[in-house]
């Protein structure tokens, strides 16, 4: 890993030549790559040159991070998987939809390398809007219901369950952490609860409708995508 000193200008092309020397090619190591990966695409909205010298808030973005790289260098995981956000703006709902949508990929793909159709899988979700969404019948947005059909087809609706997001451990990949905290948290390693016995674990309700909700259902009847 690099050494900067107090001479070094910290640029947007520094911070993607550092990051992309971290070999990391299934994006293991993702909630401690997150955040530098987040402050480039920052930077991008707002249109900062490669070789312009960042403002003092953004180069201590980076310094924050950067110290405990190192850290990094002998961590050996199993495989995981996950995305950066998109650009385009999307509502917390749907990027909760999405995860749901690439779970349920990554669960069929699994069942059918290993030939095991009759395994029984439990699929956890936080967000109780996208649950919402997959069990109920309703008039949804395109958007919504692209994604809940491909879903219901992978999987079966009642299958899905509620996690509080203070047990979810895989909360950190969406907000990033430093590598040390990524290291002590050993979210690698799935949630506690989920070692024990099924009475333990969270009970899986989902919690009652939201705004949010009908918000996608009267985008259909006001006839607006």
């Amino acid at each position: 890993m690099d050494t900067l000193t107090c001479e070094t200008k910290i640029t947007k092309r520094l911070i993607l030549a550092i990051v992309q020397k971290i070999f990391d090619p299934i994006g293991l190591l993702t909630p401690a790559t997150l955040l530098p990966k987040l402050l480039i695409q920052h930077l991008w909205k707002m249109k900062i040159a490669w070789d312009s010298e960042l403002s003092p808030n953004d180069v201590n973005v980076f310094l924050k991070g950067f110290r405990d790289l190192y850290v990094l260098k002998d961590v050996t995981l199993s495989r995981s998987k996950a995305r950066v956000v998109p650009l385009k703006p999307l509502s917390i709902p749907r990027l909760g939809l999405m995860a749901c949508c690439i779970g349920s990929r990554l669960a069929n793909s699994i069942v059918n390398a290993l030939n095991l159709p009759n395994l029984r899988i439990t699929f956890w979700s936080d967000s109780t809007i996208a649950l919402w969404w997959i069990k109920e019948k309703g008039n949804w947005s395109v958007f919504v219901e692209n994604r809940v059909k491909e879903i219901r087809q992978l999987t079966r609706s009642h299958l899905w369950k509620h996690v509080p997001g203070n047990l979810n451990i895989a909360d950190l990949l969406s907000r990033g952490c430093s590598p040390r905290q990524m290291l002590i948290s050993k979210w690698w390693e799935g949630p506690l609860w989920l070692r024990e016995s099924p009475e333990y674990w969270p009970l899986g309700e989902t919690p009652g409708d939201s705004e949010e909700v009908e918000l996608e259902r009267k985008k259909i009847k006001s006839g607006k995508y």
